[in-house]
Order: C-alpha cells, then sequence, then structure tokens
C-alpha cells in the first residue's frame, strides 16, 4: 500500500513539475530571448497568456460608436484593439501571447514576405481560423498550410508576372 502511495505522489510531482516547466519557465524564457533582439509586448500570464485582455479590449471596442460615422476612416481601433494598443505602446514588430504559446504580430511587408518564403524548417506556421473564421474565407490561400499553400501560389503567381500584364492604350477620346 504505501509503494502505492509513493508511485502516486512521484507521479503527481512529475507532471505538477512538467507543466511548472512548460507553462511558467519556458514562457519566461522565450519572452528573455524576444527582449534581447529587442522585440517586446506584454508581459506574459500563466495558463490563458493575454487572452483575456484581448477579449475585454475587443468589447470595449465594440461597445463604442462606430469611427464611421463621424467620418472617421481609423478603423483600426475597432477592428483590432489589441493590435492597435500594443503596436503604439510596444513598436512594431511585437509579441503577445496565446495561453502559452507566443505569437509575433509582424506588419513590415518585407518582413512578411521574409517570414513566408523561408519556413522550410516549420518555425513559423500562420494563425488558424476559428469556425467563424474558417466559414468566412473558406478554403482559399489564405487558409492553407504547407505543400497545399505553396502549390496554390505557385499557380495564382504565374498570371500576375509582369511580362503577362498587358497595357491597353486609352481608349477615351478627348473632346473637342
Amino acid at each position: 500500500m504505501t509503494h502505492l502511495i509513493l508511485v502516486l505522489v512521484a507521479v503527481f510531482c512529475i507532471r505538477l513539475f512538467k507543466f511548472a516547466y512548460n507553462s511558467i519557465w519556458i514562457p519566461f524564457r522565450i519572452q528573455n530571448h524576444f527582449k534581447k533582439q529587442g522585440v517586446t509586448g506584454p508581459g506574459y500570464r500563466p495558463i490563458f497568456g493575454n487572452m483575456p485582455e484581448i477579449r475585454r479590449l475587443f468589447e470595449e471596442a465594440i461597445s463604442k460608436p462606430s469611427p464611421l460615422q463621424d467620418g472617421d476612416h481609423d478603423v483600426l481601433p475597432r477592428v483590432a484593439p489589441f493590435y492597435d494598443k500594443c503596436s503604439n505602446m510596444y513598436g512594431k514588430p511585437f509579441f503577445y501571447w496565446s495561453g502559452s504559446q507566443p505569437r509575433l504580430a509582424i506588419s513590415d511587408p518585407d518582413l512578411i514576405k521574409e517570414v513566408t518564403m523561408n519556413t522550410g524548417g516549420g518555425s513559423f506556421d500562420k494563425t488558424g481560423f476559428d469556425p467563424k473564421g474558417r466559414i468566412l474565407f473558406g478554403q482559399g490561400l489564405i487558409a492553407l498550410f504547407g505543400q497545399q499553400w505553396a502549390l496554390h501560389k505557385r499557380i495564382l503567381n504565374h498570371p500576375f508576372r509582369m511580362e503577362r500584364v498587358q497595357v491597353k492604350p486609352n481608349r477615351i477620346q478627348p473632346e473637342q
């Protein structure tokens, strides 16, 4: 009987250590690694990350009147309030936490192109869609990963090459 209790206590201690290692130690190491490279973001909160803050900011933004009613075309604070707040506070790029998983938010087109073209090692993945997002975007290029993405990109890239684009002369006759 005492051996069984010792085994159960050992299993519990191992699981507790593994949980603490994965949900506390690794995220803080990742955060320090990014900080050394000059990429900062909101601090890590165990288990939930920044998700409660993202939800709160989104609910606040939805409760306010639309900026389009006032003639203001700056919709980013309403559509993506967390991105707007963090990019103003921490600069671009910044990282945030989805649970214990870090997310790197980048907006520089050259950096996005470099990341999407050089991900052979699987270092960076696109964030997946929730079920509502999947209904909105379907199985288009934005939702594909890996070999499917590469195939569709190769097919779609061909018609948009500059040698295939033809400029037609202006057919509108000037009034005399």
